[in-house]
């Protein structure tokens, strides 16, 4: 049985996946981090009927039904696919049944700057992508 672990663990090393977990890719914990480097977080942000600018919304499951990670783990398919974004539309809807319907789903992404591990200046934020909500 031990064995069976290990080879899981190693396919899940080599592949670089979470599918495995909690025997999957175990790089977020062990990748040490460039201080003077940067760190980006992906965002979800939507527009609103009425409302001038994208609010940012809660990426988890009380929110939008997904955790960040989920999404991040499948970055590259969800980009490449931005009607999956439609899924975390109708999350939201259902969730917030009170609230107004997003008109635009948008799956964004940080980046910060780091000098000696400290955040400076003012994030930048980029967009990966769009959806019309249906």
């Amino acid at each position: 049985m031990p064995a069976i672990a290990f080879v899981i663990l190693t396919c899940g090393q080599f592949l670089n996946t979470n599918d495995f977990f909690p025997l999957g890719s175990l790089t977020q914990y062990a990748t040490a981090k460039d201080l003077n480097g940067t760190v980006n977080s992906t965002c979800l942000e939507a527009q609103f009927p009425g409302e001038d600018e994208p609010r940012r919304l809660g990426f988890n499951t009380a929110t939008v039904g997904i955790e960040r990670g989920d999404v991040e783990s499948q970055l590259d398919r969800v980009i490449a696919h931005p009607e999956l974004l439609q899924s975390m539309a109708d999350s939201y809807i259902r969730l917030h049944p009170d609230e107004p319907k997003p008109e635009t789903m948008i799956l964004c992404r940080t980046t910060t700057q780091l000098q000696d591990g400290l955040a400076v200046g003012e994030p930048e934020q980029t967009t990966l992508a769009t959806w019309e909500v249906r």
